[in-house]
């Protein structure tokens, strides 16, 4: 279950827009506090653009929602909202996978097959294509000789690659957008 609290506005509901970055689509922007690293990753796994917040003071979290006009996901019961513009989503479940499931459920987060794995796992910036030619050496061979396509963080530098990890990663989402 999630408690939305929005200090009133309209329900918390992803809008699509084109953001004029190569033609990828702007969704809903998440701050994960320190307790959700976890879905913080899944989320930007789904193209989410989700910052993971490791403080334990809520002020600068709270800050940088506002500022960046992000909703804050948060186990913390304590954590509410202080002005109209906040806007918190309470993450009830204690697993990441059911925590994903009960985002989806509460129609919080959809799929949207065109930005799955676009983003940094780590980093939450978009991967850019790169050619074979410029991960000869910085891959293993084998995944050199048997990969076509490569994308790369333009801010920590690791290099992606479509691979069985990622066929695993698509059928979980698969299961997790699968109407119950």
């Amino acid at each position: 279950m999630v408690n939305i609290c929005n200090g009133g506005l309209k329900p918390l509901t992803p809008s699509f827009s084109p953001d004029g970055e190569r033609g990828r689509v702007k969704g809903m922007k998440f701050l994960a506090d320190r307790m959700l690293g976890k879905l913080a990753k899944e989320l930007r796994m789904l193209g989410y653009d989700t910052l993971y917040y490791r403080g334990e003071n809520t002020y600068p979290l709270i800050k940088l929602a506002r500022e960046e006009g992000r909703v804050i996901l948060t186990r913390n019961s304590k954590l509410v909202h202080r002005r109209p513009e906040d806007r918190i989503l309470r993450i009830m479940e204690d697993k990441p996978a059911l925590q994903l499931r009960e985002l989806i459920q509460k129609k919080v987060i959809s799929l949207n097959e065109e930005n799955l794995f676009s983003r940094c796992l780590l980093c939450n910036m978009f991967l850019d294509e790169i050619s074979r030619e410029e991960v000869e050496g910085n891959v293993p061979d084998f995944i050199f000789y048997q990969e076509k396509e490569f994308s790369r963080c333009p801010q920590c530098l690791r290099i992606y690659w479509k691979g069985s990890h990622q066929d695993h990663m698509q059928r979980k989402i698969e299961e997790l957008f699968q109407p119950s």
